[in-house]
């Protein structure tokens, strides 16, 4: 019996569409018009007898039934470009974007990247230095790396490695002093943090027995990169993972004021969306990179 089928074209004219909630994005990912996309759409609509979007002047948002046929036929589509990638023989090729920050990337991706196109010369990673919070449905990224405990909806998280912190200062705020400091003496210092873990510190000081008062001297910023940046500046100290501060402890930027670690459950992670046919690109290559990360030195 012949399948019954729309028109592919309209299909994913359609999809696309509904991805993004957009019919320019949409027309910019297939590279055609929007007036096309709006054809194919029109044509779709004709076939079903029903609207598939709620157009609020140039804003188009799918109905419920079509966003729910709109998820079926994305993996479809991923079923059938991965039956593709297989015929073709070498999944292992090609170019790998991938979202992370600039302060994690600058520091322990880029370094080490040129390791991993020794060992896969075919495939080219391509870092995009930006927020990772993307919404990969409506970017051409293939992944990003994400820090965080690992559990965001509609994503696949693959652990990379976890966070042990340590408090980390200038050389400049102990000087005169002898290592490691107390907990006592660090509760003294300007204390930075992330903001919305302010925790961290209190569990940190705990593990040594702390029982002083709560530090009163804190400052919250709004990444990591900025709570780093106190520590370097000599302005006081940061709760910072050691595989992420190795390079500048052991280049003398920075000193550990006292070696014990506090896991925190967070950590580093390889995030796509969720697919039952995940790219084996980026499987080669958080598994590279996670060995990668094991090898750093920590002194």
């Amino acid at each position: 019996m012949p399948r019954r089928l729309p028109v592919l074209n309209a299909l994913r004219s359609f999809e696309a569409a509904a991805r993004h909630e957009s019919f320019k994005e949409a027309a910019a990912e297939l590279n055609v018009t929007n007036a096309a996309i709006s054809h194919q759409v029109k044509s779709l609509e004709e076939a079903f007898g029903m609207s598939l979007f709620r157009r609020r002047g140039r804003a188009v948002q799918p109905t419920d039934a079509a966003k729910r046929f709109a998820d079926r036929i994305g993996k479809a589509f991923d079923t059938i470009e991965a039956a593709a990638i297989e015929l073709q023989g070498n999944p292992m090729s090609g170019t790998l974007r991938l979202a992370v920050t600039p302060f994690y990337g600058n520091r322990i991706v880029l370094p080490r990247l040129s390791r991993f196109h020794a060992m896969y010369p075919e495939i080219t990673v391509e870092p995009e230095m930006s927020a990772t919070d993307t919404d990969f449905r409506k970017s051409d990224l293939d992944g990003g790396m994400r820090y965080g405990t690992g559990e965001w909806p509609g994503l696949t998280a693959v652990e990379l490695h976890r966070d042990e912190l340590v408090p980390v200062a200038a050389p400049s705020v102990v000087s005169g002093r002898r290592l490691p400091l107390s907990a006592d003496e660090i509760a003294k210092l300007t204390l930075a943090y992330i903001e919305g873990r302010k925790d961290d510190w209190q569990a940190w000081l705990n593990l040594l027995g702390y029982a002083g008062s709560p530090p009163q001297d804190m400052v919250a910023y709004d990444s990591r990169a900025r709570v780093v940046d106190l520590a370097f500046a000599g302005h006081g100290a940061a709760l910072a993972d050691v595989s992420l501060t190795a390079a500048d402890v052991a280049a003398g930027h920075l000193v550990r004021l006292n070696e014990t670690r506090l896991t925190t459950g967070r950590g580093m992670w390889l995030v796509y969306p969720d697919t039952d046919f995940p790219d084996p690109r980026l499987i080669a290559f958080g598994e590279w990179f996670k060995s990668e990360v094991a090898k750093i030195p920590i002194a």
